[in-house]
């Protein structure tokens, strides 16, 4: 009997309470989270940092857009992303066991303990960072595959303009001419006309059917673009990590080529009233052909970005000011004769214990030279001492050996006569 998936149970959805992100909560650091580590709510909890907290909101974000996605659920990539709520967890749980809390409350009896931990400024899971980039990088990629599309387009649009921009033959053959029988135009002028290139002019067959029926086929540009890509919060690391910034693909969008048919027609409809008029209209179209169709046709796209100061600037005027309110206190000189009376203390207090450290010494060496003729009259003491006993032991032989003779000679004398022994003490 086979055992299938119950259809009652929801498995498009997230844990309610373990590996949640808690609000923001007023009195903490700008930015930080408290995450929740059990299924149990607050029994423990470790307060990230912005960056980290940050960084898993969207994680979390992800999490809950993957499993809205239910006709086409991802299921490899919701295990990745679970796989580094785990690792957040775990981690989090680590550094718990080698921290003291901040709060500890027991609950009734004992049984249960709340616990709220701070995590360092530097806490970061490096394997989740490693995961944002790679999706960063693949997004980049399909962002690049798709670029050569777009750039035709663009070159189609670019042909068009070019070519309904020259159509009125009449208005540009007549300041060309005027230019050339002028003899009072400036020979920089004619220099630039002979070395412009002449555009490539359609049939005049092509351009009318152009310019009464657009073109079904040619995309709009508006309309084509690409998904969005995902939410990167490395916005420091992206230029060591070779990637671009957000803003350059829609830079690239012709929104300046669209609206330049419209410039360069002007000049000709107003080069009908004076000669002047023709000659002050032909030097802005010469000079006003935009860089951007050349670049366009040779595909080489250059972006320039500013750098943003703000913060630098902000950091100085802090500075600045501080310095400001320092000098302007008047407390300095106040403070200055307190350090000073503070150092003089202290050279008088050190020279007073070189004093000390210096009497001791003398007085170290005094009691060593003692030390050593006490042990040397000691040595001479023990010395004496033993003769001294080891002649006392020969005397009291030499004694017990005459005392000996003495009462041999009297037993064979046949006079027996006991001898007192000597005491000492007597």
């Amino acid at each position: 009997m086979s055992h299938g998936p119950s259809h009652s149970l929801d498995i498009l959805r997230t844990s309610p309470v373990r590996g949640q992100l808690e609000p923001y909560v007023p009195g903490t650091p700008k930015g930080s989270r408290y995450i929740q580590l059990t299924d149990t709510p607050d029994e423990l909890k470790v307060l990230l940092p912005p960056g980290t907290a940050s960084m898993y909101e969207q994680l979390l974000k992800l999490e809950t857009y993957e499993l809205s996605k239910k006709p086409s659920v991802s299921w490899e990539r919701i295990m990745e992303i679970r796989h580094l709520k785990d690792r957040m967890i775990r981690k989090c749980q680590k550094m718990a066991k080698t921290t003291l809390p901040i709060a500890r409350t027991s609950s009734k009896g004992d049984t249960f303990v709340f616990q709220t931990f701070i995590a360092p400024q530097d806490f970061r899971v490096k394997e989740m960072e490693k995961w944002f980039r790679e999706q960063q990088k693949r997004a980049n990629a399909n962002s690049l595959s798709r670029r050569p599309i777009t750039s035709g387009m663009h070159e189609v649009s670019i042909v068009r303009a070019s070519s309904t921009r020259h159509v009125p033959s009449s208005s540009s053959k007549q300041p060309l001419q005027r230019s050339i029988t002028n003899p009072e135009s400036s020979t920089a002028a004619r220099r630039a006309l002979l070395d412009k290139p002449l555009p490539v002019i359609q049939p005049p067959r092509l351009v009318q059917s152009e310019r009464g029926t657009p073109s079904p086929s040619a995309p709009n540009p508006i309309e084509m673009f690409s998904p969005p890509p995902l939410p990167v919060l490395l916005l420091s690391q992206r230029e060591s990590y070779g990637l671009e910034t957000p803003g350059e693909p829609q830079d690239s969008t012709p929104e300046p080529l669209t609206s330049e048919p419209v410039s360069r027609q002007q000049p000709s409809v107003e080069a009908g009233p004076s000669e002047p008029a023709s000659e002050s209209t032909l030097r802005p179209v010469l000079s006003r052909r935009p860089s951007c169709i050349k670049r366009n046709s040779t595909g080489d796209f250059k972006t320039v970005s500013w750098a943003d100061n703000n913060e630098l600037d902000n950091q100085f005027s802090k500075y600045s000011s501080a310095a400001r309110e320092a000098q302007a206190s008047g407390k300095w000189d106040e403070v200055r004769v307190l350090y000073l009376e503070q150092i003089a203390g202290l050279e008088n207090l050190h020279l007073q214990v070189k004093e000390g450290l210096e009497h001791l010494r003398s007085e170290t060496d005094h009691l060593q030279r003692i030390d050593e003729t006490i042990r040397r009259q000691r040595g001479i003491l023990d010395a004496t001492f033993k003769e001294f006993e080891q002649k006392q032991a020969l005397f009291q032989e030499k004694v017990h050996e005459a005392l000996t003779e003495a009462n041999d000679a009297l037993s064979k004398q046949g006079l027996k006569r006991d001898l007192e022994p000597i005491h000492e003490s007597s």
